[in-house]
């Protein structure tokens, strides 16, 4: 089996995370897990998509402004923020994706909806481009970013580049051209990472080996004797006890307003020991 931490727009580059075998269980807390981006926005005219593929739907005044003045901008559209999608993205409405209904000239109510912004660093700002920054959530549109950033500033814009630099615990410079991989495999080379690796943003918990083939069980209550450890809600990986590494059992979710409190979210197979 094979997946993904989260596809990339068509005209983006950069950082895509590949899951093998086991760790195609934990796509879901990689795509809910921190990103970074660079980008360059073109201010002056705003696309059907969001971005340099589509088509002109309106065009605005540039303002002169610094970077520092763009950065000030910046600074309002960091923390907690509210967004809408773009017209052309794969968040589904009543099923379908809205790209669907935006090539099918369909007309659908795109809810608005929360994300973080952790850091938002204007880089350069030059004839009519800006260059940023951005660490955000999971789940973030940088297109949607660069549009409400230059509206703010009076103007509008669209993403002429956009490049993952990081996903979670992965960093771009440490990532592996896509021929050279291709290489590796066939020569059985190609260096994999254990899956704990992807979870670095997630608290972790250890425990001894009973309790983790109780875990693989699917008992709940065994999780129980862990509740002193655990500082705040939220997902957790469970470790097993091991030498010379702990060995990932499980992701689980400390919820203290549902009962039981805690739950089995995956559960994973016990040979990755042996790895």
């Amino acid at each position: 089996r094979i997946g993904h931490g989260g596809s990339l727009d068509p005209f983006a580059t950069g950082l895509l995370v590949v899951l093998i075998g086991e760790a195609t269980k934990i796509a879901r807390f990689l795509l809910e897990g921190e990103k970074e981006y660079e980008a360059t926005a073109a201010l002056g005219s705003e696309t059907d998509t969001g971005d340099h593929t589509g088509e002109v739907v309106n065009r605005c005044e540039v303002p002169i402004l610094s970077r520092e003045e763009w950065q000030s901008f910046a600074k309002g559209w960091t923390g907690l923020i509210r967004q809408t999608p773009p017209a052309y993205s794969a968040i589904k409405i009543k099923g379908r994706p809205l790209y669907d209904y935006a090539r099918k000239g369909e007309e659908v109510e795109i809810p608005s909806r929360e994300a973080t912004i952790y850091a938002f660093d204007i880089l350069a700002a030059e004839q009519g481009k800006i260059r940023f920054r951005v660490r955000c959530s999971g789940g973030t549109y940088i297109r949607a970013l660069a549009a409400d950033l230059a509206m703010t500033a009076g103007s509008c814009a669209h993403l002429a580049e956009l490049r993952r630099t990081g996903s979670s615990a992965f960093l771009i410079q440490d990532a592996i051209p896509l021929d050279a991989a291709l290489e590796m495999e066939q020569a059985n080379q190609l260096p994999l990472r254990p899956l704990e690796d992807a979870l670095a943003h997630l608290p972790r918990i250890t425990c001894t080996i009973p309790m983790a083939q109780k875990v693989r069980q699917g008992n709940i209550s065994a999780l129980e004797t862990l509740r002193p450890q655990l500082e705040k809600p939220g997902f957790f990986l469970l470790l097993q006890e091991g030498t010379p590494r702990a060995v990932p059992v499980a992701v689980c979710n400390h919820n203290p307003m549902m009962h039981p409190p805690c739950s089995i979210e995956r559960v994973f197979d016990p040979r990755l020991g042996e790895a």
